[in-house]
């Protein structure tokens, strides 16, 4: 990679978005998702639990006590300033991640550029909202793509530490663990070791183990909890029941079964699928997955575009036809500059933004289970013909 090319195409795209983000998060400063980051922040060094109620504070704090050490300068500032550091650490992290799979010199399309707009789009609701969500699919873009050139240790370390700060990217960990590279498992160990070290640090053994414990009792409850934007729970809305059995548990076990049976190979192509598999996976079975949590699939719509763009003929056109569909009911018709005259989604509650996901791990199920099929069946035929 031509690193001169990618500071220049990463400065770029974060100025833009800065640009846009930036007064409105100035003018509005933090919000309950922050307050309660900030709550979380100040427990920590109280050596109190941030696992309590806050009482008015923000909402129940639900992430690694990593994470409200590393919030601590922002919990510190004024609530414009915070919002808008906040936001630029999310703004970078997101393009850093997304300009290492998609340097705009390989563009072989103008449909990337498509997808790159409809990529800002979604992500823009994450940056004003202020999850960390940005951050988060920023670092597991950037630890692939680490695993990928073959810098399992680095890839190891970040992907431990995005999975401690937030579980989600244990997928992605997961599913580069076979086979087995001494280096990957050296990285999560000194990853794991750093997630634990800061709050012994501070908290000792005793206080650590017993808010870890919380931690995870509260996650724990969570998933006995009604759902938000998952599958599941949108289909029991809609007046599906047994929903678990016949859609959660099915897309679940299909995702898991084309995920971990990966051939992947430092050919980008054969990782676009892969990657557009996970993210969308984790937007369909997360029970907390929520309209802002979409933005990880503003990184799926270029990985499934590239992928899709590979095809010939009138599968081609099948194919992007549905994805079209897919980020037209995620993004587009979300959008502004979308006339709500012409269809309105608000009355839908978000849940078309569950349809086109569905959608989009569909293609990316099927596109991804051919292209490993038959690169399976081909190395099976050429062994034999040895």
């Amino acid at each position: 990679m031509n690193k001169k090319a990618y500071i220049k195409q990463v400065s770029l795209f974060v100025l833009i978005t800065v640009v846009f983000v930036t007064p409105y998060l100035l003018l509005n400063g933090t919000n309950i998702v922050t307050n309660t980051y900030a709550f979380g922040s100040r427990q920590f060094w109280l050596g109190l639990s941030p696992y309590t109620d806050p009482r008015g504070q923000g909402d129940w704090f639900k992430y690694s006590p990593l994470f409200a050490w590393l919030y601590t300068p922002f919990a510190s500032m004024p609530r414009s300033l915070q919002a808008a550091m906040w936001g630029l650490v999310n703004i970078i992290l997101f393009w850093a991640g997304v300009c290492l799979w998609f340097p705009w010199g390989k563009f072989k399309s103008r449909w990337m550029w498509v997808g790159v707009i409809l990529c800002s789009m979604e992500a823009d609701g994450s940056f004003r909202y202020q999850q960390m969500n940005a951050a988060l699919v920023g670092l597991v873009m950037i630890g692939t793509f680490l695993y990928k050139e073959n810098r399992a240790g680095a890839a190891g370390v970040i992907l431990a530490i995005a999975t401690n700060i937030k579980i989600l990217p244990g997928l992605f960990l997961l599913g580069l663990i076979f086979p087995i590279k001494k280096r990957f498992l050296a990285g999560i160990l000194v990853g794991g070791t750093l997630c634990l070290a800061v709050p012994l640090s501070v908290w000792g053994l005793e206080k650590t183990w017993l808010y870890h414990r919380e931690w995870y009792f509260l996650l724990f409850r969570d998933t006995q909890t009604e759902g938000l934007l998952d599958v599941a729970t949108i289909l029991g809305r809609l007046g599906f029941h047994h929903t678990k059995l016949w859609v959660l548990y099915p897309i679940s076990i299909v995702s898991l079964t084309l995920f971990l049976t990966r051939r992947l190979n430092k050919n980008t192509s054969s990782w676009d699928g892969w990657m557009a598999l996970g993210l969308c996976t984790l937007l369909l079975v997360n029970p907390r997955t929520e309209s802002p949590t979409f933005v990880m699939g503003g990184p799926a719509y270029l990985f499934l575009l590239r992928h899709l763009l590979d095809k010939k003929g009138s599968r081609r056109t099948i194919l992007l036809g549905v994805w079209c569909v897919g980020v037209f009911l995620i993004t587009l018709c979300m959008n502004d500059i979308w006339p709500k005259f012409l269809w309105n989604p608000g009355p839908w509650r978000h849940a078309n933004k569950t349809l086109g996901i569905f959608l989009l791990w569909t293609l990316s199920a099927f596109t991804w289970g051919t292209t490993w099929g038959t690169e399976a069946w081909g190395q099976e035929n050429k062994e034999l013909s040895r």
